[in-house]
């Protein structure tokens, strides 16, 4: 597993540069964060197709929903904090409801924001983007998941929100693996306890010391969600940990929950997320980890706690 750790966010810049070269039917609404997510090298080789709407997210959005009714591939890119957190309301009514071909970014999300405090470290975007028909949502979890997520949407012509983050993370995916809409990915085969998540917090899974034999499920689509992968995996052992760094309510957790419950299936459960508490600043990204608990050691001990039960 490599050691490496590259930024998701400027994956997602270099990837769209790279995808612009060749389709100029692709154009980007900024809402005045165009350095932060990394989109300067954009703006500067495709000035025509970079839209700035400033400090005016709700316009952002209504631009970008028309840009995409002219026939445009258009990524609207803020942070997850004001895009879909302030303009939640503009993407349902002149994006989802429309079905318009915006791929929305939402960077800085979770707990990985760490020093910008709770007003930034955005936990509730899936729960937002999960709600609205139409609407498909993505979380990478490492800069080759992001760049195989971008240039996947930008061929599809539906509505989708990409969740990224702000710090540089491990890369711990397989660049090689095709990402499908709608399928997870197993990073390790095991027969006693399934972990499942999305974004860099899954990576814990992959450096835990345990004699358990553990299946390491990497979600990257959230919706729509690949039941099959994962039921197959929970039938076997009949345990299952969901991690994310985002709030319980409205998370991959509860949607794993729904699906397997209409399943007829009971497996053990516990979902580790952000328990109805909001974020706080924080210069190491795994102490709030384990003040959230989120952690490694809160990995262990729920692995524990299902195999004890």
């Amino acid at each position: 597993m490599p050691n490496k750790s590259l930024s998701i966010r400027q994956s997602f810049g270099d990837t769209l540069v790279k995808l612009a070269r060749s389709n100029p039917q692709i154009y980007v609404v900024s809402a005045d964060l165009k350095s932060s997510v990394k989109l300067s090298e954009f703006a500067r080789k495709f000035p025509k197709r970079f839209i700035e709407c400033g400090v005016a997210e709700n316009n952002a959005a209504g631009v970008a929903a028309g840009l995409a009714h002219t026939g445009k591939t258009v990524f609207l890119a803020s942070y997850s904090c004001f895009s879909p957190a302030i303009n939640w309301a503009t993407i349902k009514q002149s994006i989802s409801y429309n079905h318009s071909n915006v791929k929305i970014i939402g960077s800085h999300s979770g707990l990985l924001s760490t020093a910008l405090g709770s007003t930034h470290q955005m936990l509730e975007d899936i729960a937002l983007m999960r709600s609205l028909p139409n609407m498909q949502v993505f979380s990478p979890a490492d800069a080759y998941d992001t760049q195989k997520i971008i240039t996947t949407i930008a061929a599809s012509p539906l509505p989708a929100y990409v969740r990224l983050v702000r710090a540089n993370t491990p890369l711990f995916t397989d660049p090689r693996t095709k990402f499908t809409i709608g399928i997870a990915t197993i990073l390790q085969q095991g027969k006693d306890i399934t972990i499942i998540g999305h974004g860099p917090v899954l990576h814990q899974a992959l450096t835990l010391q345990s004699s358990f034999s553990i299946e390491i499920i990497n979600c990257p689509s959230i919706k729509p969600l690949d039941n099959e992968t994962i039921l197959k995996s929970v039938k076997k052992t009949g345990r299952l940990i969901v991690i994310e760094d985002h709030q319980k309510n409205g998370g991959l957790g509860e949607a794993i929950a729904t699906m397997i419950l209409e399943s007829g299936l009971s497996p053990k459960f516990i979902h580790l997320a952000i328990d109805n508490r909001f974020g706080q600043s924080g210069h190491d990204p795994n102490q709030l980890y384990e003040h959230y608990g989120i952690s490694s050691k809160n990995l262990l001990d729920a692995i524990n706690k299902l195999s004890n039960d």
